[in-house]
């Protein structure tokens, strides 16, 4: 019988810097978009190098690709989370977000990770719209700025109480507070 409380001792889990994190762009419409903040996989690499000697290994299961990650005999899985968009080749995607997923298992980028989407108003960010085929309709809307990970503020829990993100087009911050 296996002993599935089995834990690897571990010190402080590694949190990602404001810098290592990235902004993914979840919808876009109208009045706003909806983004969410991922830990970069480099970084997440970097944080599960910290903590000891690891190995991962990728696998299919269902239509779905999981990443686990080992720390000796002690082993933790998951899979990519359907919201993750951040690469444009789908199959980089899924490695780089299966392994986030795990490592968040290990507690590795867990603050971030657990963020909720954000909503950003079309006042804060410049949403534009793409004409349909026949140039009078409006097929989508995109975000006209690229985001980045300005900073994050933590509460005295140690709960991420505020995101900035900055624009690229003129270096603004836009403020996010957490409830």
């Amino acid at each position: 019988m296996s002993d599935f409380k089995k834990e690897r001792p571990t010190p402080q889990t590694p949190q990602t810097p404001a810098g290592a994190n990235v902004v993914s762009v979840l919808d876009v419409d109208a009045d706003g978009a909806t983004v969410k903040l991922w830990p970069a996989a480099y970084a997440v690499r970097q944080a599960l190098e910290t903590m000891g000697t690891y190995s991962t290994r990728h696998y299919v299961c269902g239509r779905a690709l999981y990443c686990a990650v080992a720390f000796g005999d002690v082993t933790r899985d998951a899979p990519c989370p359907e919201s993750y968009r951040v690469r444009k080749d789908a199959n980089l995607n899924e490695a780089d977000g299966s392994l986030i997923a795990a490592a968040a298992e290990w507690g590795v980028g867990t603050r971030v990770f657990a963020l909720p989407p954000i909503r950003i108003s079309k006042e804060r960010v410049q949403i534009n719209p793409v004409a349909g085929r026949d140039g009078k309709t409006i097929h989508h809307y995109v975000l006209a700025d690229r985001l980045s990970v300005a900073d994050i503020k933590l509460d005295d829990k140690g709960c991420i109480a505020e995101v900035q993100l900055r624009k690229a087009s003129d270096g603004g911050v836009i403020v996010w507070q957490a409830n």
